[in-house]
């Protein structure tokens, strides 16, 4: 019986098949990956004809302008006097409960959002958000 010597084994691996799907694989992922922009969709909205812009008529007007100043009814405020503005929105006209917000375009989001907080907590209810371009 012959058996076979430990230094005379070679053992092999043959890797071209290997090589061969990992380059298939890496083509199948080029192919089907989002490349740029392509994430976005365009939509074109259809237009209506029977949408009527109702402004409301308020006499409780508030202005944020994009350096952190506030106006409510033509009365200055800076943005990080929270109990002034609190205060102001308070000794609004509370008959109407209707509200025209106005934010400069460059304005934060958080100072929208905690006027609007403001607004909420002391029950006015309808709130008219413009924004002003410059």
């Amino acid at each position: 019986m012959k058996f076979i010597n430990q230094k005379e084994s070679n053992f092999s691996i043959e890797i071209t098949p290997l090589i061969d799907i990992v380059f298939l694989l890496v083509i199948f992922f080029v192919v089907t990956s989002k490349v740029g922009d392509s994430q976005f969709l365009n939509l074109d909205l259809p237009k209506t004809e029977s949408f009527q812009y109702n402004p409301v008529q308020s006499i409780n007007e508030i202005v944020i302008n994009d350096d952190g100043s506030i106006y409510i009814n033509d009365i200055f405020f800076n943005i990080n006097d929270i109990e002034s503005i609190e205060d102001a929105v308070f000794n609004m006209e509370q008959n109407t409960e209707s509200v025209i917000l106005s934010a400069h375009s460059n304005s934060l989001h958080i100072w929208v959002i905690s006027v609007m907080d403001i607004l909420n907590k002391y029950g006015f209810d309808e709130v008219q958000i413009r924004t002003i371009e410059k």
